[in-house]
């Protein structure tokens, strides 16, 4: 690759690295659209998964297929042979409906941004920026003030995101192991508020607000291995194995609330500062992932996967539950490419399909809430170099109707792109 092609592609990612970054800053507070769910916790996250990964049910967390990176497990970063780039956006439609609403919403934000470079021929080391998690959500209720013939209304919002930036270093052992461990940094802010609004209907209105933000920030790690077992001579069909492991870790978090009276819109009195900036902690879940598959290079993969997280060692800044317990899902996926050796582009196109279902962290009254849902995806190569554009579309159910519970019918697309430049970190030769 001559030098102005390198410049070009290191130009084109450090401008998608600027984009992305002045996107999280600015949108960091934006999730998906209004969800309710978002009320517990940290909110709802967003998952590791990268495009590709998306189009298969978010399966994969024993193999790559070495043309895009799979950030489902950080052993498998070392698959990337060449100098990778990846940006990702996610967009979502929902439907909801309670006992006596219903909702349509929509809601998009930046997906993932992802960099493999492969400092050594068995050491790959990745950078990576992705939301974590988010909150979004806001409801409204009325009723009268007990023994008055006043209305009152009442309103709930949250909004914030937690984000992350990750350092993946990723080795080859031998021939068919290979180990990984992500170091992230988490950090961000949420806003809660509830309001009161009492009517007495002569000028004299009175809104009464309370406002919690907190902000995070501290370190986590997620290991992974993967080992990959040849079934028939030259590779020709594998069986691969592989497994992560999220730590559990207690947050550093920073809480200030306040509290405010006003009439038609003026303030009554000064707004009075309950807490500012108090410490405290979040303490966040551990999670495994473990799956297998049978790979037919560059032809065919199918691949199962099985991840839980105990939720029900999560401890809020009040050192309360939030109700959550441990839950379970497990991903089903493939992935054909009809002929990588074709001349014939739609040959060269890898085709995905998956399938997701699972249990939800919220027990509302001890009611059993499931998410459900199929993908489908495809990669499509941009020339002859590696570049690729991904799309999947993901659509599915969760939850159910009840005085304790609502039910989201959502579709959820995922755009990708990946950028290949093969020439990085390799010796030049002067003929």
């Amino acid at each position: 690759m001559s030098l102005n092609k390198k410049n070009s592609f290191f130009v084109a990612t450090l401008l998608c690295i600027g984009i992305t970054s002045g996107c999280f800053t600015q949108s960091h507070g934006q999730g998906l659209g209004n969800s309710p769910y978002t009320v517990l916790g940290v909110g709802e996250p967003y998952g590791d998964a990268f495009a590709p990964s998306t189009g298969m049910g978010n399966a994969g967390v024993s193999t790559s297929n070495g043309i895009h990176i799979n950030n489902l497990n950080p052993a498998l970063w070392v698959r990337s042979r060449y100098t990778t780039f990846e940006f990702g956006a996610v967009g979502q439609y929902k439907n909801i409906t309670s006992e006596n609403a219903g909702q349509r919403d929509f809601g998009a934000n930046i997906g993932y941004l992802g960099l493999a470079l492969p400092a050594a021929p068995k050491w790959t080391v990745g950078v990576s920026l992705k939301p974590y998690s988010f909150v979004d959500f806001e409801s409204r209720t009325s009723g009268k003030v007990p023994d008055t013939i006043y209305d009152t209304y009442y309103y709930y919002s949250g909004k914030g995101a937690i984000n992350k930036v990750a350092l993946t270093n990723a080795f080859q052992v031998g021939k068919y192991v290979s180990l990984g461990l992500e170091t992230s940094y988490l950090f961000g802010n949420v806003r809660r508020a509830s309001e009161s609004q009492l009517l007495i209907g002569d000028g004299r209105d009175y809104l009464v607000s309370r406002t919690e933000r907190n902000s995070y920030s501290d370190f986590t790690f997620r290991a992974g291995s993967a080992v990959r077992i040849p079934l028939k001579k030259d590779n020709k069909l594998n069986l691969n194995l592989g497994g992560t492991y999220t730590f559990g870790t207690n947050l550093n978090a920073r809480q200030t609330t306040s509290f405010e009276l006003s009439s038609n819109s003026f303030p009554v009195g000064q707004p009075d500062t309950l807490t500012s900036n108090t410490r405290g902690g979040v303490t966040l879940p551990s999670q495994y992932r473990i799956g297998a598959s049978l790979e037919w290079p560059y032809r065919l993969t199918l691949a199962v996967d099985y991840e839980r997280q105990n939720w029900s060692e999560y401890r809020s800044f009040a050192n309360t539950n939030d109700g959550l317990t441990s839950a379970g899902r497990i991903h089903a996926g493939l992935e054909y490419i009809p002929r990588i050796t074709s001349t014939r582009y739609f040959d060269l196109v890898a085709y995905r399909f998956g399938f997701t279902h699972g249990q939800m962290p919220y027990s509302p009254d001890g009611l059993d809430l499931k998410d459900t849902n199929l993908s489908l995806g495809a990669s499509f190569p941009i020339g002859r170099g590696g570049n690729s554009f991904t799309l999947s579309l993901v659509g599915g159910q969760r939850g159910l109707v009840s005085s304790q519970s609502i039910k989201e019918l959502y579709g959820r697309f995922v755009i990708g792109i990946s950028l290949v430049d093969p020439t990085w970190f390799q010796k030049q030769k002067v003929d």
